[in-house]
């Protein structure tokens, strides 16, 4: 008997058992699965899981990701739906749309009410004690964090020799 033939008859003994002995077949299939009778998928399947170890329960488990598979093949490639509300969607109609456009509106009266009078420092800073229904309502960010502006921090640098040094 050839090597070939003996190795395939090892794997179908290991793959006839009731519970198949992962170990055995993790040390048969190290040096190479067979392609014969559909084995090396088979083997795949157990080694990574996707079958369970009980052969009985091979078939149940089988209708069970093909089902999987069925749905979503039809979820993503067939009828995927509706195309989602995307930050980047350029649509008049989208709400990110809306929410970029009042953020240019609430942009434009901050700038208004900070070059109104600037030495009064009620319109140049946010309120101690806003009111908690509207800052707190729904888990909106509040008006003023939208248009909160950031300043970079500097420092200078003088060099030294070679280097940079502070």
């Amino acid at each position: 008997m050839s090597l070939h033939k003996a190795r395939i008859i090892a794997f179908e003994e290991v793959l006839e058992e009731d519970v198949v002995d992962i170990e055995k077949l993790r040390k048969l299939a190290f040096n190479g699965i067979p392609d014969d009778k559909g084995l090396r998928s088979l083997v795949w399947k157990i080694l990574l899981l996707y079958l369970p170890h009980q052969k009985g329960s091979w078939r149940t488990t089988l209708i069970e990701k093909r089902q999987h598979y069925n749905h979503y093949i039809n979820e993503i490639i067939v009828s995927p739906g509706g195309p989602t509300d995307h930050p980047l969607n350029i649509s008049p109609d989208s709400s990110w749309s809306t929410y970029f456009k009042d953020n240019e509106v609430l942009l434009q009266i901050d700038k208004d009410v900070r070059r109104l009078c600037p030495d009064i420092s009620f319109f140049q800073s946010a309120t101690e004690f806003p009111c908690e229904e509207i800052v707190n309502s729904n888990g909106v960010k509040r008006l003023h964090k939208r248009v909160e502006q950031s300043v970079l921090k500097y420092s200078t640098l003088e060099r030294r020799g070679l280097g940079v040094a502070k």
